[in-house]
């Protein structure tokens, strides 16, 4: 009997022991408690170099809006979580806008989904989404900087729906905080479908109400393309505002490839000489973008754009450019940009972009009459604030 216990004791021995050569693989270590409080300084600026070989217009006036050299940002805040809640806060007192505070909002995550409040920007085009730090051309896109909405105050939710859906949708008092073309309370939303790693497919909108009001500003849209030249200039205008949009990237390998299109609609209600509803005024902008990522941090881009604005109504012969045209002239510009970047460091940026622009209406051109491409050049030196600094307490 003795024996057998024995046996059955070594068998269990056997069983135990690690086999010989190996080692016994120790239960990997808890992870630390995330931090009670967190707070990370960030700050950038952009030093930019801007050419006009071909233009007559003065560089830094209304109807061109960058200088020749400029400091075209200058941004400092610090972002930051306080027992789960995020929250970022950034100034910029170079801002092109006049709005000294970019972003200005706390996020949290009751469930499964995240509420964000405060300013920032809305869910909607892809090119404004993407922050100017990180941009392949020194400017976005005239989708992105003329049409789209833009940073105000609102309330938003984000989250998926199953694997492959993602859902942002807001809130806001306006579409672009500081803005003469500013809308009145605006509902925006995106919706994302992610069908594998390297595609994503979106849409979105948004609606708002807008009011005109003699004695101010026109309140409609301004068409710039990106290199700040404008050749539509914004008519009084009341009602809806409606946008409706959807963009594409596909990022195979090195390469990624965006294509992006909106469409604007702003009414003109009561907007005639007695007081006759007009025709909406509709905006339509389309780029497409390819990226080769060659190196590390080194990127060549090229840019196709396309702006362009008309009325909803019939064609007549007395198109005009006033404010409160009942036949608005139609015009389109359409500008190719190549670009490259090259990331020095983590906290050094050199950029450089040469773009050509051409413009349906020989008169809205920068030397009026005389159709043909007009080019832009451009340099920048962006320099970041390295991520070694910051705060945390457990």
């Amino acid at each position: 009997m003795n024996r057998y216990v024995c046996c059955f004791l070594g068998l269990c021995a056997s069983i135990a022991a690690p086999a010989a050569g190996q080692t016994v693989q120790e239960p990997a270590p808890p992870e630390p408690p995330p931090p009670v409080f967190e707070l990370m300084p960030e700050a950038y600026i952009q030093l930019d170099w801007r050419g006009y070989p071909e233009s007559p217009v003065t560089p830094g006036t209304g109807r061109l809006e960058f200088n020749t050299f400029e400091v075209r940002r200058m941004r400092a805040g610090a972002t930051g979580q306080w027992r789960g809640m995020r929250f970022e806060f950034t100034l910029d007192p170079q801002d092109i806008d006049g709005t000294l505070v970019k972003d200005a909002y706390v996020e949290f995550r009751p469930g499964s989904y995240e509420i964000r409040f405060g300013q920032f920007k809305p869910s909607g085009s892809r090119d404004y989404g993407t922050s100017a730090r990180q941009a392949d051309f020194l400017e976005r896109a005239a989708l992105g900087g003329s049409l789209s909405t833009q940073r105000d105050l609102g309330v938003s939710l984000h989250g998926d729906v199953g694997q492959y859906f993602d859902y942002d949708v807001g809130v806001f008092a306006g579409d672009n905080n500081g803005a003469s073309s500013r809308s009145g309370v605006t509902g925006a939303g995106r919706l994302e479908w992610e069908p594998r790693r390297d595609l994503v497919l979106a849409m979105y909108g948004s609606e708002g109400r807008l009011r005109a009001v003699e004695t101010d500003p026109e309140n409609g849209l301004e068409g710039r393309l990106s290199s700040g030249y404008r050749f539509f200039e914004n008519v009084y205008v009341q009602g809806q505002r409606t946008r409706v949009g959807g963009d594409i990237e596909w990022s195979p390998g090195p390469f990624q490839f965006t294509v992006e299109t909106l469409r604007v609609r702003d009414e003109r209600r009561e907007q005639g000489v007695d007081l006759d509803n007009l025709s909406p005024l509709v905006g339509v902008a389309t780029n497409f973008t390819t990226r080769w990522r060659f190196a590390r941090r080194r990127d060549l881009v090229v840019r196709y754009e396309y702006l362009g604005f008309d009325d909803a109504g019939p064609k007549t012969d007395m198109a005009s450019v006033r404010p409160r045209a009942a036949d608005v002239r139609a015009r389109a510009a359409q500008a190719v940009t190549f670009g490259g970047s090259w990331g020095v460091t983590n906290w050094l940026r050199l950029m450089g972009n040469a773009g050509v622009e051409w413009f349906s209406d020989p008169r809205t051109a920068p030397e009026a009459g005389v159709n043909r491409g007009y080019w832009t050049l451009g340099t920048r030196l962006q320099l970041e604030l390295p991520g070694i600094l910051g705060l945390r307490v457990r």
